[in-house]
């Protein structure tokens, strides 16, 4: 009975967020860069420096260009990844007093990325499993990070996906 209110206490849902940029590889489809934003569910916390969560890594960006003696060029980067992680150390959880952490996780995710200038344009949709990680940290002039690096088995067989992102830790940490 003691262990299940011990468990009951620590089930306490709580909401994280992130925002910053990240930056997304493809070798059959290039690439491109994208605002990063990294909400998550902590299900439930395992002490005050592990917790389970669930939450996504989205990445959405676009950019354009033209030139009166050029043309133009376009790329647009979506990246709707679902995974449940493993967080420890720093910003796992709100009782968390450590300086430096982590995760790891894995899940499901859509990616795509476009591409368009003078000599054509290219598209790419491709959706498998994510295995991601990362680290976080408040040593950077105390402000809290994240680090993230991210690998999707795209289903489509074009090559899979790497992902790269350097994310503000909304909140106080």
């Amino acid at each position: 009975m003691a262990l299940f209110a011990n468990f009951a206490a620590k089930a306490q849902v709580e909401f994280y967020h992130s925002l910053g940029g990240a930056a997304y590889s493809s070798i059959n489809s290039g690439g491109g860069y994208a605002i990063g934003y990294s909400p998550r569910l902590n299900l439930t916390e395992l002490s005050d420096e592990v917790s389970v969560s669930v939450g996504s890594h989205v990445g959405l960006g676009f950019s354009m260009s033209a030139n009166s003696q050029t043309g133009g060029s376009g790329s647009f980067v979506l990246d709707l990844p679902l995974v449940a992680e493993l967080n420890f150390g720093h910003a796992s959880s709100e009782n968390s007093s450590v300086g430096f952490g982590g995760f790891v996780g894995a899940g499901f995710g859509f990616n795509r990325m476009s591409y368009s200038d003078n000599f054509g344009s290219d598209s790419r949709s491709a959706t498998g499993l994510v295995l991601n990680g990362g680290f976080r940290t408040n040593l950077i002039r105390e402000q809290s990070v994240t680090l993230r690096i991210s690998y999707m088995l795209a289903s489509d067989g074009k090559g899979d996906i790497f992902g790269l992102g350097l994310l503000y830790n909304l909140g106080d940490f």
